[in-house]
């Protein structure tokens, strides 16, 4: 209790003394309009009178408050973005220029960025994931095949054929035998074949044989129907009611094998320079992609990322927090989910805030934020504007509701028939012919029995 306390103690020590080294210190923040990460909103009748709102205008409103500093906020036009190329690269310029003190704009701090700027301590860690417009779905057309995967469907026809033939041939035989009057082949065939699929359609059917051996094949393809039908329809049903997305999107290697989306990144951020700069690789394709089509490296132009996602055509690499932004503003302004976000990458993000260089108060933003850090305000700001976007995530949006059916899944019902039955059916019918024949022979002939 005591080591807590004087923890407390100090670290509002340290903070009282950089409140009273920053007081009358007014800092210009470099800002960009990009909702809802940060909006500029203005009055239309009074184009004068700007409201902010956004996680930086929260953020330095309690470092203010804090440190005692004031502060204003430098706009980055889209005019500016444009002619620099990129947002960061128009907001760094901002620093050089000496128009503005911090970079509000939160920014990855890298080797080439650290010889012409400084960077606060670490706001956030996150990782890159992909948006994506959200999958179609499968076409409902072949949905009455869709139970079964192929294989189990070849082994039906291979059963249906292997009983009707089995069948037959014991009729056949027996009947020639005498045991029962001789019918036409055709005939035996197609009652066999008529037999079999009633059966399988569960509508139920005469067989006309009492034989044993054919009883023993004929009432394991009615045990195989049962698994069938009954199998078959409970996965029908759910390939019939329920979607099935095509495949989400989720991983560097998926996204370059995929035919139907290219990627984009914005222009000079980390997301882009890491794929640019790959020389192998699933990175490596996607790299040549963004080098072929490079209108893909967006400036982020108003309305730019909204019209590229919504088109179809690609996927869009960021963090994986900016993408639940994005696709929570798509659904608000669409009323469903036109776009979705994968599972998160293997590579990731720092963000912090960029000062100019040698800025002078850096010490005491950074003492700022790690108290921010500690009493959990930055996690509250941040979700202040996280948004549920559960109905349009991939993870559950696009998984399949129903596996096929495999042939392992119905080992058991093809087992049977063509174990038990059509194995017990040759040993009962060779049976039988084993006993008629020795009931023949060991039976003296009606000819004989007259010539006594």
């Amino acid at each position: 209790m005591f080591f807590v306390t004087g923890f407390f103690f100090g670290v509002f020590l340290v903070i009282g003394t950089a409140a009273r080294q920053m007081t009358g210190v007014h800092l210009r923040i470099a800002v960009n309009h990009e909702p809802p990460i940060f909006s500029i909103i203005r009055n239309p009748a009074n184009e004068s009178s700007v409201r902010y709102s956004g996680f930086t205008k929260d953020a330095f409103e309690i470092l203010s408050n804090l440190l005692g500093f004031t502060y204003s906020f430098v706009e980055v036009t889209p005019t500016m973005v444009k002619n620099k190329g990129s947002i960061d690269a128009a907001m760094i310029h901002q620093l050089l220029g000496k128009t503005a003190d911090i970079d509000g704009r939160l920014i990855s701090p890298t080797a080439e960025r650290l010889a012409y700027m400084d960077f606060t301590l670490a706001i956030s860690v996150l990782n890159f994931a992909i948006i994506q417009p959200m999958p179609n779905i499968y076409n409902r057309f072949m949905a009455p095949i869709k139970p079964f995967q192929s294989t189990v469907w070849y082994m039906i026809f291979v059963a249906f054929g292997a009983t009707v033939i089995f069948l037959s041939v014991i009729m056949k035989c027996t009947r020639s035998n005498k045991l029962v009057p001789i019918q036409v082949k055709s005939r035996v065939v197609s009652e066999t074949v008529w037999y079999t699929f009633s059966v399988l359609v569960a509508q139920g059917g005469y067989f006309p044989s009492s034989r044993l051996s054919l009883r023993f094949i004929a009432g394991s393809w009615c045990l195989v129907a049962v698994v069938l039908v009954y199998a078959y329809n409970g996965t029908l049903i759910s390939h019939v009611s329920l979607p099935k997305y095509e495949p989400i999107v989720n991983n560097w290697g998926d996204l370059a094998a995929n035919k139907n989306l290219r990627v984009t990144a914005q222009r000079g951020s980390l997301s882009a320079n890491i794929i640019l700069n790959s020389k192998t690789g699933s990175l490596k394709t996607l790299g040549d992609s963004l080098r072929r089509h490079p209108e893909d490296l967006l400036v982020s132009l108003p309305g730019e990322l909204d019209r590229i996602l919504h088109s179809g055509c690609c996927a869009y690499v960021a963090v994986k927090r900016l993408g639940e932004l994005i696709v929570h503003g798509s659904m608000m302004a669409h009323g469903e989910c036109k776009l979705t976000i994968g599972k998160e990458l293997d590579y990731s993000q720092v963000w912090t805030f960029g000062v100019a260089k040698n800025f002078p108060h850096l010490s005491s933003i950074n003492i700022g934020i790690q108290w921010m850090r500690q009493s959990g305000l930055l996690t509250r700001i941040g979700k202040t504007y996280l948004k549920p976007i559960d109905k349009c995530l991939g993870s559950s949006a696009a998984r399949p509701k129903k596996s096929q059916l495999t042939l392992n899944d119905l080992a058991g019902a093809f087992t049977v028939i063509f174990g038990l039955g059509c194995l017990f059916s040759i040993l009962v019918f060779l049976l039988e012919l084993l006993v008629l024949y020795l009931v023949t022979k060991t039976s003296p002939s009606p000819v004989a029995e007259i010539t006594q």
